[in-house]
């Protein structure tokens, strides 16, 4: 055998001669001896020739497998594969690449850098000049990334893996690889990066902002007379700077719930144009003191929805804010509502400082805000926005906004499907709640905080006693017997929960009202307390109005203290307001 496996011709001869003997052997006639040698030969050579003949159609076979191979590899394969020759012009092209540069069988033989973005054209040159230079078959591939420009979508961005050829015939093997998803989602991680520095930046602004009159006005109170002009005048300035706390903590929070789908609308035929005319008539007073036009222009017809009206007044109050914010004193915000089909269309309108491109494109993800000055004196978190499309979209509505650019206004337009005008019913009128004082315990581990919910429901006229953790809170309830605990969740040692389950495993005070107290206002938060046996929740902090709304509304009894629960919906606009738990 020769060293490539195939027969030498003494080892064909051989072989030869062994299949004429198996001729013979099953019985062939000869000629006479000279001419059956001469035959004997004949029948030897033809024999080779026949397994010669053999040998080449395998080997032919063998080839055009292998072909068919490398086709279907190259052909197919998801990445696009270009062949160049020394030049640069392209020889060969995949069925991808093809597809990348709308390629056709003309474009074969053209210079692969026409297809490359003119400023990166040099730059590629040198690129392959170095590959041709430095790399021989197995030398370790180069890499460079390009964008290959296209009339009808905008710009590819590949990345070439380059090898050379070093074949007879010399070139460059380019793998081509679609990048554009990645360049751009590490775009818009950068962008979304940048966006929430910037909010952080702002929401330490925006907290710091309120602390400061707040730190002030308390400096003040205890510096004057007490019930004096200049304390009520402080005393008004916390009140005011504690409820912009308040609304950014509440801002944070919807935005949370609403990325998560936490927020659940609490529905009802609701009359838009009466909402609209309600939400312009709150906010009107800011704008009349910055000296801006706010006028409306609303259907005369009523126009029904099924809706949430707290998110709905949120919505058109985020967007009056928003106008109220972008526009310069003398200015004007018009407000509309129509119909148009089986939709109502909201707009709000204004001639202030107008949306750029770039902003408008990304003007309802969260955190996002237009251009600020260092003072920040328009303020804001950038999620009032966001906040709107969410609640919008809950609605099963649209919101869009239109600028014709910097300085020239916007309109924010927010369309929701109409519904039929509901019947009319008599509703007899709910008695008056007792402002009878109440007994009420509060457990809470903060002193500062109990101490001055203990002495704020003492001076409404109620009984109030004050415990700083979950036992000493419950040997207190057993002694004091009190009609409403407001008890706080994240107590140390024994927590809310316990605090809850162990009252209503007491039969002396298994019919108390218990209320919540919690800096988490979830609906899974929510259940919780349900589960542990609270009656209703409070997002800290809540306002007097809300401690006195629970502590007087509430009757003694239990079971009718949930049914009235069950009357008031816990679909409110912040997350310190109450929440009805159910079981």
């Amino acid at each position: 055998m020769t060293d490539q496996g195939k027969p030498s011709a003494a080892e064909l001869r051989r072989l030869a001669e062994e299949r004429l003997a198996e001729r013979d052997a099953r019985g062939v006639e000869h000629a006479p001896r000279d001419a059956q040698r001469l035959l004997h030969e004949l029948e030897v050579h033809q024999i080779e020739l026949e397994m010669q003949n053999e040998e080449l159609l395998a080997a032919r076979l063998e080839i055009e497998e292998g072909l068919q191979r490398y086709t279907e590899l190259f052909d197919f394969a998801p990445v696009g594969y270009v062949v160049l020759d020394p030049g640069g012009t392209i020889r060969e092209a995949n069925l991808e690449m093809a597809r990348m540069l709308r390629l056709s069988r003309q474009d074969l033989g053209r210079r692969f850098a026409l297809f490359v973005d003119p400023g990166q054209r040099a730059p590629l040159a040198e690129f392959l000049g170095r590959v041709l230079a430095e790399g021989g078959e197995g030398q370790a591939s180069a890499t460079m990334e390009v964008d290959l420009p296209l009339e009808s979508s905008g710009a590819l961005q590949v990345r070439l893996i380059a090898s050379a050829r070093t074949a007879a015939k010399p070139g460059v093997l380019l793998a081509v690889h679609d990048v554009t998803a990645r360049r751009r989602a590490e775009t818009a991680l950068r962008e979304e990066s940048s966006r929430k520095d910037d909010f952080m930046a702002a929401l330490s602004h925006e907290l710091r902002n309120p602390l400061s009159p707040i730190r002030a006005s308390l400096s003040v109170i205890d510096r004057v007379e007490p019930g004096g002009e200049d304390a009520r005048k402080a005393l008004a300035i916390v009140h005011r700077q504690v409820d912009h706390l308040v609304h950014i903590v509440d801002d944070l929070l919807d935005v949370t719930r609403i990325a998560r789908n936490k927020v659940h609308l609490q529905r009802e035929p609701l009359e838009l144009g009466g909402l609209v005319r309600h939400t312009m008539a709150d906010h009107r007073p800011e704008f009349k003191a910055r000296g801006i036009a706010l006028e409306g222009h609303l259907a005369p017809e009523p126009l029904w929805a099924d809706a949430d009206a707290t998110r709905l007044a949120q919505v058109i109050g985020n967007l009056l804010g928003n106008a109220l914010k972008f526009t310069p004193r003398t200015g004007r915000v018009e407000v509309g509502l129509r119909r148009e089909g089986d939709m109502a269309v909201l707009s709000v309108r204004d001639n202030g400082a107008g949306i750029a491109p770039q902003t408008r494109a990304h003007l309802f993800e969260p955190f996002t805000q237009a251009p600020q000055t260092l003072d920040r004196s328009r303020g804001g978190l950038g999620l009032g926005l966001a906040m709107v499309k969410g609640l919008v979209e809950l609605h099963r509505g649209t919101v869009e906004v239109a600028s014709a650019g910097l300085g020239r206004g916007c309109e924010f337009t927010v369309r929701l499907p109409l519904t039929a005008a509901p019947q009319v019913r008599a509703v007899p009128a709910a008695p008056a709640p007792s402002r009878s004082g109440r007994r009420v315990l509060v457990i809470e581990d903060s002193v500062d905080g109990a101490d001055a919910m203990g002495d704020l429901l003492a001076l409404d006229g109620h009984e109030a006693r004050v415990a700083y953790d979950g036992p000493s809170g419950l040997a207190l309830a057993r002694d004091f017997r009190p009609e409403i605990v407001f008890c706080d969740i994240g107590l140390p040692e024994m927590d809310g929960y316990e605090v809850a389950r162990a009252m209503r495993a007491d039969d002396a005070l298994r019919g108390t009202y218990l209320v919540a107290l919690s800096g988490y206002a979830r609906p899974e938060d929510r259940e919780h307390s349900a589960e542990a046996g609270f009656d209703w929740h409070l997002a800290k902090p809540p306002s007097m109005e809300e401690l006195e709304r629970v502590v007087v509304e509430r009757p003694g009894s239990r079971a009718a203290g949930i049914a009235r629960a069950n009357a008031r919906s816990s679909g409110s606009a912040g997350g310190a307001a109450g929440s009805r738990t159910t079981k």
